[in-house]
């Protein structure tokens, strides 16, 4: 019994599917379908439909009907482009700070001696034995002394150079980071200091450390590395196909992996010239408040922004057939009947296509475009062994 229905089931969907067939035919019988899509020379007006006829085949107007085509309106809508991508932190390349050492010597002792201590402005970092230092301290008190004997000399250019002669001690002094107060301390107690005490000249975390306890000091080679944090970079890769979007300033919504539950907004502060050629990306630079130190370098963040397109006239993409070379639509010049155009495409925003030219606002035209040419390719096999396949493209 079970059989015997399932027979009659399926000799029913059979009768049906060829009455469809057969309207559809009909319909786009001398729709060269195959010159409107793929040869550069044809035109719209070789790709007619018939004009309607009182011997047209009793139905027909009902294709809709049978096969649910979808229609839409051709209307104005806000577009809004949504970039969805993802993001690295890292340290601001203005808030990486390097310390170095203005004469040579050697590492006698080391107070900061982790890499990821945090310390302060004025803590000391390292104290550091230079022979140069010592001769420099000696020369001061030389020119310290020199200047005391000659104060009350009637010799006025005897007294400009020995005055001379001991600023540009007290200033090499200086220029070495010994402070005014330890230069003062100098002059009271003579006692020449051997090693120098670096204190950090701004706060931050060590984020490299180059000495060690007996390293030598080389001027100008850095000692510590240190980074504040208090304001950190998140760049964001975006897409060749999305680059034409972005601009400076626009607001972003970013979600880090590590607070998933909470967003925060940034804004795009720099676009970067240069292409990551292997991944087809451009980088983005946003700035984020960290002064609570809740971010990281190193974190990874997604990124969503949001760009107001305004109000243009769009299709769904599902209505248009968008081959490289041509783009068509079926417009409904009746029930049941639709006639393809050209148009012209402009952007592309997640999922429509915005229309320069081709079609104007309010008229109707099918919205299940592709299954339309298909139904035609099916029933007459034209496309089976085309030269082109068949594509329908995103910009």
């Amino acid at each position: 019994m079970k059989n015997k229905l399932l027979v009659i089931i399926i000799a029913i969907a059979s009768a049906i599917t060829g009455l469809v067939a057969g309207f559809v035919f009909k319909v786009y019988d001398k729709i060269d379908f195959e010159a409107l899509i793929y040869k550069e020379d044809k035109t719209i007006e070789s790709a007619k439909l018939p004009t309607q006829t009182t011997d047209r085949p009793i139905g027909i107007l009902t294709v809709e009907q049978l096969f649910n085509i979808d229609t839409t309106v051709v209307r104005k809508i806000n577009l809004v482009k949504t970039i969805e991508t993802y993001a690295d932190v890292v340290h601001p390349e203005t808030d990486i700070k390097d310390i170095t050492f203005k004469i040579d010597g050697y590492v006698e002792e080391i107070y900061a001696d982790f890499t990821g201590e945090y310390v302060k402005k004025g803590q000391p970092l390292v104290k550091i034995y230079s022979p140069k230092l010592v001769s420099a301290q000696e020369e001061f008190l030389r020119a310290y002394d020199y200047l005391k004997s000659v104060e009350n000399s009637p010799d006025e250019v005897l007294k400009d150079s020995a005055r001379k002669f001991y600023e540009a001690s007290y200033k090499r002094l200086l220029y070495w980071d010994i402070t005014p107060k330890q230069i003062e301390e100098l002059k009271k107690t003579r006692k020449v200091l051997k090693t120098m005490t670096l204190y950090s000249p701004y706060d931050g975390w060590i984020m490299e450390k180059f000495v060690y306890l007996g390293s030598k000091v080389e001027v100008g080679k850095p000692l510590f590395r240190i980074a504040k944090h208090q304001k950190l970079w998140v760049l964001a890769k975006v897409y060749e196909a999305d680059i034409p979007f972005v601009k400076e300033g626009q607001t972003v919504e970013l979600i880090f992996d590590s607070y998933p539950e909470k967003s925060i907004k940034g804004k795009i502060d720099y676009i970067y010239p240069m292409m990551d050629f292997k991944n087809r990306t451009r980088d983005v630079r946003i700035v984020i408040d960290n002064k609570d130190y809740k971010y990281l370098p190193g974190m990874y963040a997604k990124v969503n922004i949001r760009i107001p397109i305004g109000k243009v006239l769009a299709l769904p993409d599902t209505a248009v057939i968008n081959t490289g070379k041509k783009q068509v639509v079926f417009w409904q010049k009746e029930k049941g009947v639709f006639e393809p155009v050209f148009v012209k495409l402009g952007r592309y925003v997640d999922g429509y296509y915005e229309i320069l030219k081709g079609i104007h606002e309010g008229m109707v035209v099918a919205n299940s475009a592709l299954f339309l040419l298909d139904a035609d390719a099916q029933l007459r096999g034209k496309y089976k062994n085309a030269g082109k396949p068949m594509m329908h493209h995103h910009h």
